[in-house]
């Protein structure tokens, strides 16, 4: 396996300068989207938190966005060995506040098992506690009869974030998910985490069924939940100021 340094966006409070200590009470945020996404989906977080006065570090996962992708076999522990490679050597103050979407809160909630002294607080919006076969078989079928042609056409260009990005996602980077997540499990095997968890859910989230993480949040005495109400997997997408909301009253926790 050979560690990547991940692609990781910086963006400071207005000014873009630390002179005078003016971010120093603030925690550093960390964001990290998931399968088929990018930076690119923080956008409005960022803008929202950097008002707020907070240092944000987004980062593109192997094979999305602006990080290559080495065609290797990939599972959870070269996400995390990669996310530690990258985050370790960086001016990330620690301990920092994780806001992860779907494999991004998995990798936030994992991060906060192994390595605890690093987070302060978790958001983990979208978390697959399991997957669903049905997703599973749906997502290989998508990757063995739709993703070739469509990425050819290149009409996805001209679409909107989710799918363009979608398709635009390196090939290996999907076909890993296939191969090395279905069997995932956070409900018979509790996450171990010390600090606070936000948790949210999309009530009719196909991905990451609100009933799981539901079930997650009553077992974990570190949690909140909030669900999101005719929200799907991207219910930052549909409720954005919800979602906003989530996010700027969880960060009174510290």
């Amino acid at each position: 396996m050979n560690l990547l340094r991940l692609a990781l966006h910086q963006f400071d409070p207005s000014g873009g300068s630390t002179a005078g200590d003016t971010t120093a009470t603030k925690p550093d945020i960390v964001l990290i989207h998931g399968t088929g996404s990018s930076a690119e989906m923080w956008e409005p977080q960022v803008k929202l938190l950097t008002g707020l006065g907070h240092r944000c570090f987004v980062i593109d996962l192997r094979g999305h966005g602006k990080t290559p992708e080495p065609g290797e076999h990939t599972d959870l522990a070269v996400h995390m060995a990669d996310v530690l490679e990258t985050i370790t050597d960086s001016p990330i103050r620690f301990p920092a506040v994780f806001v992860g979407h779907s494999l991004g809160s998995i990798i936030s909630i994992t991060l906060a098992e192994q390595r605890p002294e690093l987070v302060a607080l978790i958001f983990a919006a979208g978390f697959p506690g399991r997957v669903l076969a049905p997703i599973s078989y749906a997502f290989k079928l998508f990757m063995s009869h739709l993703y070739a042609p469509l990425k050819a056409k290149n009409w996805h260009h001209g679409w909107a974030f989710r799918p363009r990005t979608l398709i635009s996602t390196e090939r290996n980077a999907l076909e890993q998910i296939v191969k090395n997540f279905g069997d995932l499990d956070f409900v018979t095997n509790l996450p171990k985490v010390q600090c606070r968890v936000h948790m949210a859910a999309g009530r009719f989230d196909p991905v990451a069924p609100s009933f799981y993480a539901l079930k997650i949040h009553k077992a974990l005495p570190t949690s909140t939940f909030t669900m999101f109400e005719m929200g799907g997997h991207n219910f930052m997408d549909t409720h954005p100021q919800k979602f906003n909301r989530w996010l700027t009253e969880g960060l009174s926790d510290i």
